[in-house]
């Protein structure tokens, strides 16, 4: 019988593998732990390279090899310069052992200076400090849902209880956690369903977020703060084949690229209509035509359903009592189902004679 002969393995036995920094101030800067290892087998250990989470975590290690029964540290620092709040991050420690590598962990509560704060979360809401006033999802084909979040902070010394209100159809908010204790994060998750969403083009919904003491006898400061969540909704013309385009409809714009007001005096009403043609060979749907809030101005249009080689009046109305400045320069949108031109912006121009 053969004897086996017994090859001098290193092997590594951790002595800690997560750290808590606990509470800390950012102002004062960079902190470091130390994690332990022994090395429990018969030959060298050798660390052979360490990897950081993200570039606000520095690890360090001995490069020199590790006795059978030594001890060594990995010292990890964290840099807190711009990251209030709850932190949770790892480093890969690759060693020449099985298995080579070990996840170490750290953590902690960063206490943000003033600067910090009034940086990363501008907007208040009581003690609630907010991340972002808005939530813009961009565009959205309609029918594709999306999730965003943005984040909030609790600037009291004591535990505060956050809530949402907003909830539509097609908007869903949600808090993650609701309650909230000192120096901690709070996330407001978004969940839009552009399906459900009640225009084409641009929605503009308002969520509000509420902030109230966890006890009546705190000293935190109660308040509300609105959100805006904005998406724009189109339509998909991706899927098309080369005859449904070719049988798609084409709409055709009376005016051109602007309706023209002429000289308007302060405090007219005045009106001016134009066309939409379809010149395509399936029916063309207006799906929606707007000017923006504020602007003075009213459009409707006397049918939204247009069959081939037929045409639609669009009624245009000007108040100039609401328009400032001495012209008028409205941009009018037009958004259709004709897949080349699907979103058509149409000026709508004048003077005021203010004289």
């Amino acid at each position: 019988m053969t004897a086996m002969l017994a090859v001098a393995q290193p092997q590594v036995t951790w002595l800690e593998r997560h750290y808590d920094f606990g509470v800390f101030q950012e102002k004062n800067g960079k902190v470091t732990c130390q994690l332990r290892l022994v090395n429990t087998g018969d030959a060298p250990l050798l660390i052979v390279k360490a990897q950081a989470g993200c570039g606000c975590t520095a690890v360090n290690y001995p490069e020199a090899p590790i006795q059978p029964g030594d001890t060594a540290a990995v010292s990890i620092t964290y840099n807190p310069t711009g990251r209030p709040g709850q932190f949770t991050k790892q480093a890969i420690i690759f060693t020449n052992t099985e298995p080579k590598r070990t996840i170490l962990e750290i953590s902690g509560n960063v206490i943000p200076t003033d600067a910090t704060l009034n940086k990363q979360y501008p907007l208040r809401a009581g003690a609630l400090r907010i991340s972002q006033g808005s939530i813009p999802l961009g565009q959205m084909v309609k029918g594709k849902n999306t999730t965003q979040f943005l984040s909030a902070y609790n600037s009291a010394t004591d535990t505060i209880l956050v809530h949402v209100t907003g909830d539509k159809p097609h908007l869903h908010p949600a808090l993650v956690p609701d309650t909230v204790p000192p120096a901690r994060v709070t996330a407001l998750t978004v969940h839009y369903l552009s399906g459900h969403a009640p225009l084409w083009g641009l929605n503009v919904d308002t969520l509000t977020l509420t902030c109230e003491p966890l006890r009546q006898t705190s000293n935190a400061e109660s308040g509300t703060a609105t959100i805006n969540v904005m998406a724009q909704v189109i339509e998909d013309f991706e899927g098309l084949t080369d005859k449904e385009r070719l049988d798609a409809p084409v709409v055709g714009v009376g005016c051109g690229e602007s309706l023209d007001f002429g000289t308007l005096a302060p405090g007219e009403k005045m009106t001016r209509t134009f066309t939409v043609t379809n010149k395509g060979k399936s029916p063309l749907a207006i799906r929606r035509l707007w000017a923006p809030d504020g602007e003075g101005v009213t459009v409707k249009t006397n049918r939204t359903e247009i069959k081939r080689g037929k045409s639609a009046t669009v009624t245009v109305t000007v108040d100039t009592s609401q328009i400032k400045g001495e012209i008028l320069n409205v941009p009018l949108t037009l958004m259709s189902n004709d897949p080349d031109s699907s979103q058509l912006t149409i000026r709508l121009v004048g003077i005021i004679d203010k004289k």
